[in-house]
């Protein structure tokens, strides 16, 4: 009886859940059109190596009157206390439609719109 209630009273102090932390970013950071002709996210921050899983990182594009629209997000798992310094990049890669004139439309990203021939624009 002793057992099962000091077992008890361990589960009643730990906390739910494994201490993994989720951060979802949304509509934020660059995005821009690659070389490859692909829309290319990069969020804001890093992940560690040794505390981070990018567990989804996605972006879509579509073309509205003239307006390349693009939505991104991520979703980032975070666990420890003591993680590494490295700064891996968070960025998602994206179909972008035909576009035989990239001079001639706006990217809007996060509500904000640039040239879509400009460098990576930072929202």
């Amino acid at each position: 009886m002793t057992r099962a209630i000091i077992f008890l009273a361990f589960l009643a102090g730990c906390p739910e859940g494994s201490g993994v932390t989720t951060t979802t970013t949304t509509d934020e950071g660059t995005a821009c059109l690659n070389d490859a002709g692909e829309i290319q996210v990069t969020f804001p921050g890093c992940l560690s190596s040794s505390c981070d899983t990018l567990t989804s990182a996605t972006c879509t594009a579509e073309l509205v009157d003239g307006v390349l629209v693009v939505h991104g997000e991520s979703i980032v798992d975070s666990e420890g206390d003591v993680c590494t310094d490295d700064c891996g990049i968070i960025q998602a890669t994206c179909a972008a439609p035909l576009i035989e004139d990239p001079s001639s439309v706006m990217l809007s990203y996060a509500g904000v719109e640039t040239p879509l021939d400009a460098e990576c624009a930072e929202f």
